[in-house]
């Protein structure tokens, strides 16, 4: 099950935190010009929950986060960290049937292998930075909102409802 996740879900978070490693050290926030990661860092991950579009996957515990990062006013990124591929195919599924309308970066190692797995929802590599690389999604705008035909109608009495 995936949630929105609050404030009061902090204590999930931590635990995650403190039984998950980030091998690839990929799960950071840049403040300042200085990466921060949540590990061990409690005031960031309220902060983060506060200010940030946090979602967690659910099942028996916290299993993956995801979370929408934006900076003030800069491009948003998407920051995921999960325990198995499975989870991160639920997450990613999530993110592009429920935010398709967003352009959104997101910045990995290059042998993450969670970046294999994000290419397949539609992100393409923009940039390679040494052992890092830059994918990115362009989001779909609605054109035309889709309007009910009896809106068209001028006569009242000619409406469904």
């Amino acid at each position: 099950m995936i949630i929105k996740l609050v404030e009061k879900n902090i204590i999930d978070i931590i635990d995650f935190l403190l039984e998950f490693e980030d091998k690839h050290e990929d799960f950071y926030f840049t403040l300042d010009k200085e990466r921060k990661f949540l590990k061990n860092n409690w005031p960031l991950v309220e902060k983060v929950l506060k200010q940030q579009e946090c979602y967690g996957y659910f099942s028996n515990g916290l299993k993956g986060l995801l979370i929408i990062y934006r900076s003030k006013g800069f491009r948003p990124y998407l920051k995921i960290l999960t325990i198995d591929y499975n989870v991160t195919n639920s997450l990613m599924k999530f993110f592009v049937w429920n935010k398709n309308e967003l352009d959104i970066f997101c910045k990995l190692k290059i042998n993450n292998p969670i970046s294999n797995s994000i290419k397949k929802f539609g992100f393409f590599v923009k940039g390679n930075r040494g052992k890092e690389v830059l994918l990115f999604k362009k989001g779909f705008k609605t054109l035309n909102p889709i309007i009910p035909k009896d809106d068209y109608l001028e006569d009242e009495e000619g409406r469904l409802y």
